[in-house]
């Protein structure tokens, strides 16, 4: 079953957008936070919004098949580099609360909440990593 769509879609779009800006802007943070290390660059944001845009192509019932709003709804709502358990708790509290909302708008409204604190750990734990190689290279 759907979403009820609350919010009329000139409402929705604009938060789909902002979404999926930030989600962007997430995943280029995190690659510069991984790509120190050598691992793959694809990060599971990434693959999130990769899912969330791209169009079913099931032959069934259409109201089986959410909205691209309300799977962007639930991109943001993945695990970022280098959690740790206390992080991956929220985030698992957040996954559980946006399954039981049924609003669209709200859970874009939430969703967005998440990525924006999401981007500004993943910006402070790049620039940690950047002083302390840096820090790590001058004592060596």
């Amino acid at each position: 079953m759907q979403d009820m769509v609350i919010g009329s879609g000139n409402e929705i779009s604009p938060k789909v957008i902002a979404v999926k800006d930030a989600l962007r802007s997430l995943n280029s943070l995190e690659i510069k936070l991984k790509a120190p290390k050598e691992e793959l660059l694809q990060t599971c944001v990434a693959n999130s919004l990769t899912w969330a845009e791209k169009e079913p192509s099931l032959e069934c019932d259409q109201s089986f098949i959410p909205s691209l709003a309300e799977r962007v709804s639930f991109a943001a709502f993945q695990p970022i580099t280098r959690s740790t358990p206390s992080e991956t708790l929220k985030l698992q509290q957040q996954k559980l609360r946006a399954m039981d909302l049924k609003d669209t708008l709200q859970r874009l409204d939430n969703s967005l909440d998440s990525v924006n604190e999401n981007i500004s750990m993943v910006a402070a734990k790049t620039c940690y990593s950047i002083i302390r190689d840096a820090v790590s290279v001058g004592g060596d």
